[in-house]
């Protein structure tokens, strides 16, 4: 890692445990330094996040060291723009919420607003638009048949234009705000596997957790930490994932580590080849982030990592820092399939030492999976 990079995971590490910043590691930072802590904050999706940081301490000691003025304003700007962006969609997610049990559906978050929840600052955790799955709650139990579609219909009465087309969810666009409408949570066309992990996942909702008084549904711990890790898993294979994936991470194990189900956890993180992956992040947490997200591996598992793991956790970090990002693009459909071939066959890597799955044979499953039509659980 070079030297902005440090200094970037070195800021995240004081936010996740509430230190002050030390200013000497500033002293020395240079103009284009500071241009390129912001350029790389903004790429990492952290913005908001290390610029709160940094004015705290700049109103804590004039004499902190500071970037020249220009550079402040916009990210500080940039860092408004954040929060209030946040701030609107937590608000019409509620409201679509609440139009959604007019109808009797129950909206479980994902993603975005239920990882928000573990930040400092809920408002500087960024992300585009919302995820949810909906369900039905009967005297038999949660209801999920059929909850999809009508969650499209309610939104099409509502003159709200749906999408549909994609087998995971439909895309519905909200008072200008963009919901993706979840029939399933995973990409359960990739096997047998993920269709159990989606039943199991299923099987781990429950009512008891609901968003600020709203009609929003929070996932369990449970649910969330295979859900984080599968999704996760699966930008990491076909492209990158960021630092706030990796902080996310970290903010997860800190609030949650007594409310999770380690030994579950594990035996699906083996079965699902997870494993290799979830050691790599406790360890990055633990080395640069100072969470001890490492006394939660499984650490009798023969698929564990052996001494080779704080090289194969570089190459990780490497990966995070200079990855491709191809989902948010705008690739045509052509030209987004033939990047996400590209970055398929520059990440075999990632296949054979981390997934440790053949990469041709997942590749011919996920062809085949996508002639299927009609998918079923």
């Amino acid at each position: 890692m070079n030297k902005i990079e440090e200094l970037l995971l070195y800021i995240l590490r004081t936010v996740i445990h509430d230190l002050p910043l030390d200013a000497v590691r500033f002293m020395d930072v240079t103009k284009e330094e500071w241009a390129e802590l912001y350029r790389l904050s903004k790429a990492q999706g952290v913005t908001a996040v290390v610029f709160d940081k940094l004015s705290r301490a700049y109103s804590e000691s004039e004499d902190f060291p500071r970037p020249p003025k220009e550079q402040t304003l916009k990210w500080y700007a940039q860092s408004m723009a954040i929060e209030n962006k946040m701030s609107k969609i937590r608000c019409l997610s509620a409201e679509f919420a609440e139009r959604m049990a007019e109808e009797g559906l129950h909206t479980l978050v994902l993603k975005g607003i239920a990882i928000s929840t573990y930040y400092p600052n809920p408002l500087h955790r960024e992300f585009g638009d919302l995820d949810c799955y909906l369900f039905e709650h009967t005297p038999n139990g949660i209801k999920w048949e059929n909850c999809y579609e009508k969650g499209n219909i309610a939104a099409e009465k509502g003159n709200y234009k749906v999408k549909r087309g994609y087998y995971k969810h439909s895309h519905i666009v909200f008072k200008g705000m963009e919901i993706e409408n979840h029939q399933f949570s995973l990409s359960i066309k990739d096997g047998k596997e993920t269709k159990e992990l989606e039943i199991h996942l299923r099987n781990l909702v429950n009512l008891s957790h609901r968003f600020e008084g709203s009609k929003l549904i929070l996932p369990s711990a449970d649910f969330n930490a295979l859900f984080l890790t599968a999704h996760s898993m699966s930008h990491f294979l076909y492209e990158s994932i960021k630092i706030r994936n990796v902080l996310d991470w970290a903010l997860f194990v800190r609030k949650e580590r007594e409310n999770v189900d380690w030994k579950s956890f594990w035996e699906w993180c083996d079965k699902m080849h997870y494993t290799r992956f979830v050691e790599c992040l406790n360890f990055i947490c633990e080395k640069h982030l100072g969470v001890n997200a490492m006394a939660y591996n499984r650490v009798s598992s023969a698929k564990s990592l052996s001494s080779d793991k704080e090289k194969m956790t570089t190459r990780i970090l490497q990966d995070v820092f200079h990855g491709n990002s191809i989902y948010t693009k705008g690739y045509g459909y052509f030209g987004f399939r033939f990047a996400l071939a590209m970055s398929y066959f520059k990440s075999l890597w990632k296949f054979q030492e981390v997934y440790q799955h053949n990469a041709l044979w997942l590749l011919c499953k996920r062809a085949w999976g996508m002639t299927i039509k009609e998918v079923r659980l």
